[in-house]
């Protein structure tokens, strides 16, 4: 099994316009898709693979933190203190932007990946689960190896992600312990790299 994990400190940038070709779509991204997208293309520089061929299965985190401007929101819905319907229609929704939406909707790393790096045969996001992610995985990944990967912004801003290369009996063979633990810290501790940013 190859494997990487990238942790992104909390107001760092997050390298990732070295790996897009398209890069309009870096205001779709979060810093969850940024790690992600980030960390599995310094990944791809070092195995080789076929992504045409090669599946991908991805394990977005629980969402702690992302700013995208609620207080703003909240604070244009308000009547005398309270919420107002009125108010969120005239003013609040205003507030929102529409790139938002590809923000917050949990398959967006997985698709950015594959829009980026040309992954085309068999995908899932799991939502968290390290024993999702890996039941998945390993029951689809019989015939080819494939790619997990895993990502989370957590609630101070950091981000990190990591992705692997393996077969479904090596995968099979990972102990993970509580099966409910979020998939990004199997990452970390699979490749030594201690704790989060």
């Amino acid at each position: 099994m190859k494997i990487i994990h990238r942790s992104y400190p909390a107001g760092n940038p997050i390298p990732v316009e070295q790996y897009i070709k398209n890069r309009k779509l870096r205001k779709y991204f979060n810093r969850e898709t940024c790690a992600a997208i980030a960390t599995v293309g310094e990944f791809l520089r070092t195995v080789a693979i076929d992504p045409e061929g090669t599946p991908l299965y991805y394990a977005t985190g629980l969402i702690e933190h992302e700013d995208y401007g609620l207080s703003r929101i909240v604070e244009k819905s308000l009547d005398h203190g309270h919420f107002s319907d009125r108010r969120f229609v005239e003013d609040g929704i205003s507030c929102i932007s529409p790139l938002d939406q590809f923000k917050v909707l949990l398959n967006m790393p997985l698709s950015f990946i594959s829009i980026e790096f040309g992954f085309k045969t068999d995908n899932a996001v799991i939502y968290s689960s390290v024993s999702g992610l890996l039941s998945v995985a390993s029951m689809l990944g019989k015939e080819r190896p494939v790619i997990i990967g895993a990502g989370k912004t957590h609630s101070d801003g950091s981000s990190e992600a990591g992705f692997a290369l393996a077969t479904g009996d090596e995968l099979r063979e990972v102990e993970i312990g509580d099966p409910d633990e979020e998939a990004v810290n199997l990452f970390r501790r699979l490749a030594g790299t201690g704790e989060r940013a």
